[in-house]
């Protein structure tokens, strides 16, 4: 779906934060920031993107929420996945390890990790589907021109292309 060289690993980082950033918006967070770049801090590795979604006060026995988080998680690599035209598994491709490993820890306990696996699978092929809608992937186009502009949007920044996008 892209049209710009796939080899560009700033594009490629601004269709992955803005999949973050739109599907976290439409499931109720608050998008605080999103950027190319990311400093390593006490919480996070040294990474090419990030996205900051508030989603108010957690709590870990609301399932609800617990889905909305690892939607949230696992939309950067499926809205980089649609840009590519390609089905990369984030638990083997290197840049959306961490991506995994995060959604790893949040999903819900299970018997095994074949059980884990599947679930989070399953998450990626339902996303994939959704993304790909002409007006989603609209929402995910729109707000990786803006970061791809200005390489760091702000809630004040981004509330005007998500609220239109995705209302």
């Amino acid at each position: 779906m892209g049209d710009t060289n796939l080899d560009d690993d700033e594009t490629l980082t601004a269709y992955h934060e803005a999949g973050h950033a739109v599907v976290g918006y439409a499931l109720g967070g608050r998008i605080e920031r999103v950027q190319l770049g990311g400093e390593a801090d006490d919480d996070l590795p040294e990474r090419f993107g990030d996205c900051l979604v508030n989603w108010g006060r957690v709590s870990s026995e609301c399932s609800w929420q617990r889905q909305c988080e690892l939607m949230t998680i696992l939309a950067g690599p499926v809205a980089e996945m649609i840009y590519r035209g390609e089905r990369l598994h984030p638990a083997h491709y290197g840049p959306w390890q961490g991506d995994w490993q995060q959604a790893w820890m949040h999903c819900p306990p299970v018997k095994d990790d074949r059980s884990r696996t599947l679930i989070l699978e399953k998450m990626i092929v339902e996303l994939h589907q959704r993304l790909s809608d002409d007006q989603c992937w609209a929402a995910i186009a729109a707000v990786a021109d803006e970061l791809l502009a200005h390489e760091y949007l702000d809630e004040e920044q981004l509330s005007g292309a998500l609220e239109f996008w995705v209302g």
